[in-house]
C-alpha cells in the first residue's frame, strides 16, 4: 500500500516512512540514534531556509526608485515632510511601473488579434473574454483571476469612464464581458462565439453598457498636496543638475592636473621674444637700457612734445612746366632726333 506524501507548509514533503524511520526503539544502537538525529537537523535546516527565501523574496517585481540623499540632506527636510516626500516618490514610481506592464500586457493581446473565440479558453489557440484578459496581463507580470466578476473585485484600482488609460479593463453587460482599452476610445477583447478578437470602438452602445473598470498593477489610488509634487519635481530637478555637474569635465582639451602647454601662455611684453626685430633706434625701449647702462646720462622724457607738422606755403608755386628747348633736357652725349 502506498502511503501518499503530506506538506509541512513550508515547500519540503514528509512520508509516513519518514516520520517512522525517525523512530528509534530503546534496542537501537548509537549509530542508529545519531542516523535519526542528523536526518532531522538536515530537514530543520531545509525548512529554515524555505521559510527565509519566502520571507526574503520581493512582493514586487519592479524596484521603488530612491531620491538622491545629498539633496534631501541639502534641503533639510522635517521628519514629516520627508515621510510624505518618500511616500510619494513610492506612490508615482508604482505607477511609472504599472504603465510599463500594461505595454506588455497590450502588446500580447494585439498579437492575438484574429484567433477564434472559444468559451473557457484561455490560449493560445483561441480566447474567451476573461481568458484573454487574464493572459494579456500575465504576460505583463500581474496575475488576475479567471472569470470576469472575480476580476474585477479582485483588482483594487477603479477608475471611472473618463479616465480610462491603456491597459485598465473595461467591462460590460453587469460585468459579465471584459475588453481591454487600448487608447482613443477603443478596446480589445474576444467578442463571442463565432467571432473573433478584435479591436472594437467605445462607442455610445458600449458606452451605455459600462459596468466599471480597473488598472491592474497599479496601487490603491492615493490624493497628493501640489506642495509635495511640487517639491519632489524640485528634488528631481537638483539631481539632474548635480549628476550633470559630475560628468561634465571641466576641460575639454586637458585634464585639470595637467597644466596648459607654455606656448600657448600669453608673453610678457618686458620680455621679448627672442625672434623678435630690433626695435627702431628711437624706440623707447632702447633709451630705457642706455639710460640703465649709463647712470650719468640724464633721463629723457618718457612723454615728448610732438613734432611739428610741415605746412606749405600756399603762395610759393613748388613746381612750373618747362617750357625751353628741348636740347637742354638733354642728357650728355645724347643726340636728340
Amino acid at each position: 500500500m502506498s502511503i501518499a506524501p503530506r506538506s509541512n507548509g513550508t515547500g519540503t514533503r514528509d512520508t509516513a516512512a519518514d516520520t517512522a524511520a525517525d523512530t528509534v526503539s530503546e534496542g537501537d544502537t548509537g549509530q542508529a540514534r545519531a542516523a535519526v538525529r542528523k536526518r532531522r537537523a538536515v530537514r530543520a535546516a531545509v525548512t529554515a531556509a524555505a521559510t527565509g527565501f519566502a520571507l526574503a523574496a520581493p512582493l514586487s517585481s519592479h524596484a521603488l526608485a530612491e531620491l538622491n540623499p545629498t539633496v534631501l540632506r541639502s534641503l533639510h527636510l522635517d521628519s514629516a515632510t520627508l515621510r510624505k516626500v518618500r511616500a510619494y516618490d513610492a506612490y508615482r514610481t508604482r505607477e511609472a511601473g504599472q504603465r510599463h506592464r500594461a505595454k506588455r500586457a497590450i502588446s500580447f493581446a494585439r498579437k492575438q488579434i484574429g484567433k477564434p473565440y472559444r468559451w473557457g479558453a484561455d490560449g493560445p489557440n483561441g480566447y474567451d473574454c476573461s481568458g484573454l484578459a487574464m493572459a494579456a496581463w500575465r504576460k505583463g507580470g500581474v496575475h488576475l483571476p479567471r472569470v470576469t466578476y472575480a476580476q474585477y473585485r479582485g483588482v483594487k484600482r477603479k477608475v471611472g469612464l473618463s479616465d480610462l488609460k491603456p491597459g485598465d479593463l473595461i467591462f460590460f453587460h453587469g460585468r459579465s464581458h471584459v475588453g481591454m482599452y487600448v487608447g482613443n476610445g477603443r478596446f480589445l477583447h474576444a467578442p463571442h462565439a463565432g467571432a473573433r478578437v478584435r479591436i472594437d470602438k467605445l462607442g455610445g452602445t458600449r458606452k451605455r453598457q459600462f459596468a466599471g473598470a480597473v488598472r491592474p498593477g497599479a496601487p490603491a489610488y492615493r490624493e497628493w498636496s501640489a506642495s509635495v509634487k511640487e517639491l519632489v519635481r524640485k528634488i528631481d530637478r537638483m539631481s539632474a543638475q548635480e549628476e550633470d555637474a559630475d560628468q561634465k569635465p571641466p576641460d575639454n582639451q586637458r585634464s585639470p592636473h595637467i597644466p596648459p602647454p607654455t606656448d600657448t601662455l600669453p608673453k610678457s611684453p618686458d620680455k621679448p621674444s627672442e625672434h623678435a626685430p630690433d626695435p627702431a633706434p628711437g624706440h623707447t625701449g632702447v633709451k630705457a637700457a642706455a639710460t640703465a647702462a649709463d647712470p650719468d646720462t640724464p633721463p629723457e622724457d618718457t612723454n615728448p612734445a610732438p613734432r611739428p607738422r610741415y605746412k606749405a606755403d600756399p603762395g610759393r608755386r613748388t613746381w612750373a612746366k618747362y617750357v625751353g628747348p628741348a636740347g637742354d633736357l638733354t642728357a650728355p652725349g645724347h643726340v636728340p632726333n
